[in-house]
């Protein structure tokens, strides 16, 4: 879930809970404050009676006014001389239909005779007025969520911008180009210290990666003689005939090293050279003769091993570099070999895209290790690890992409899409 959105969930909810409890306060403390002015006229009303009794010693005629209502009840004996408020439902001839009314009841002695007296006021205009004034509430509560839903909406989008335009240029960002990254300025402090702080960061690994490049191009250049220098003396000492079995044994072993060796370094050399994108040129390319071309070079090799082919090609152009495109086949078809069983197979598919099908050990590979520098899969002695890892840079320089599927129970196929 996104910040922005946990935000806004959060905000409306606790705002809805505040404006209910809110809301529910303020309707009983409405109704507590004007039941509160109901009583006291009814107190009111009710001391204009004793004071009308008291100077003329007998009871005024009941006038009925609006909402209040007078009644006199002879008893025997008064019940208590406390006064009495409660309501009582009381049906209305004018209205023809009950009501609830407000009643203050108290008794009172006049001329020898005890009279029950109830004055009550209608509730209906009240709990009109209650239930108007809680509409008007709740509606203006859910206008201030609304407004306050959409202000969220719109100006902290407008606040989070500076963000989500740092993450963007992030994702653009690439150790391998030159020049300093720049983020979008912005006044927000928060933001401002998070590019600053994202920009020296960057800045050094930049620096540390330039470091490191240019440390393996220099090995690499730097290995090439001595590495020519010692094959030149391996193979004087090979064509030495009085070399023992056993030194001639261990000189081959230390020149299949070397091989390797040399190997490893025009890999490493030739990664270091499309990372520097020196492989500029481009042209259109049938990808159909030049794997037609390498399935003869290796068809030697997989006789040798019994291995089967199952070839089937169209006529496919692309745009690349030739010499890049033309390792990528080779070490596609290598790996295909190389990591393949006795009697096991391989499948070369051309058309929309470039599938290579072989058998192999009977257990996916690590596919988030697969195409990393020296991420060996296999215990295959000859393998250094970076075939695969060629292949993926060759991919994200020519701008091609490539996929890796294990199809049980032992083939791996690895799909290139132009």
């Amino acid at each position: 879930m996104k910040l922005f959105a946990k935000y806004n969930r959060i905000n409306v909810v606790s705002t809805i809970i505040i404006f209910l409890l809110g809301s529910i306060a303020f309707a009983l403390l409405l109704r507590y404050v004007i039941f509160k002015q109901i009583d006291e006229d009814l107190r009111i009303e009710k001391n204009e009676i004793l004071t009308y009794v008291k100077r003329y010693d007998h009871l005024p005629l009941p006038v009925e006014v609006h909402d209040q209502y007078i009644t006199y009840t002879i008893i025997d004996k008064p019940v208590d001389a406390a006064d009495r408020i409660f309501d009582k439902k009381v049906y209305n001839k004018h209205e023809h239909e009950e009501e609830l009314r407000r009643t203050i009841e108290f008794d009172i002695h006049v001329n020898k005779v005890w009279y029950r007296i109830n004055v009550s006021k209608s509730l209906e205009g009240t709990d009109d007025l209650i239930q108007t004034i809680i509409a008007i509430t709740i509606a203006i509560i859910l206008l201030i969520l609304v407004v306050t839903f959409l202000i969220n909406r719109i100006v902290l989008k407008r606040l989070w911008r500076p963000f989500y335009n740092t993450l963007q240029t992030l994702q653009q960002f690439n150790l391998s180009e030159s020049g300093n990254i720049n983020f979008t300025k912005t006044r927000i402090d928060e933001f401002s210290y998070l590019n600053a702080t994202l920009e020296t960061a960057l800045a050094k690994a930049k620096a540390d990666y330039k470091t490191l490049k240019e440390f393996t191009e220099n090995a690499s250049h730097e290995l090439q003689t001595p590495l020519a220098v010692i094959r030149s003396k391996l193979d004087i000492l090979i064509q030495n005939e009085k070399l023992s079995e056993g030194e001639s044994q261990a000189i081959q072993s230390a020149y299949h090293s070397l091989q390797g060796l040399n190997k490893l370094n025009q890999s490493l050399l030739l990664l270091t050279k499309i990372e520097n994108n020196q492989f500029n040129e481009v042209a259109e390319i049938n990808l159909k003769p030049l794997l037609q071309n390498k399935a003869a070079e290796f068809s030697e090799l997989w006789k040798s091993r019994n291995i089967k082919t199952a070839i089937n090609l169209s006529d496919k152009i692309v745009k690349g570099n030739a010499h890049l495109i033309e390792v990528l086949l080779n070490n596609l078809l290598s790996n295909a070999t190389k990591h393949n069983v006795s009697h096991g197979s391989i499948q070369i598919l051309l058309d929309d895209t470039l599938q290579v099908v072989n058998t192999g050990r009977p257990q996916p590979l690590d596919k988030e290790q697969l195409f990393k520098r020296f991420s060996k899969q296999t215990t295959f002695a000859e393998d250094h690890g970076l075939g695969l890892s060629i292949i993926w840079q060759i991919c994200i320089a020519s701008g091609f992409s490539c996929t890796y599927n294990f199809i049980a129970p032992d083939k791996h196929s690895f799909t290139i899409a132009w």
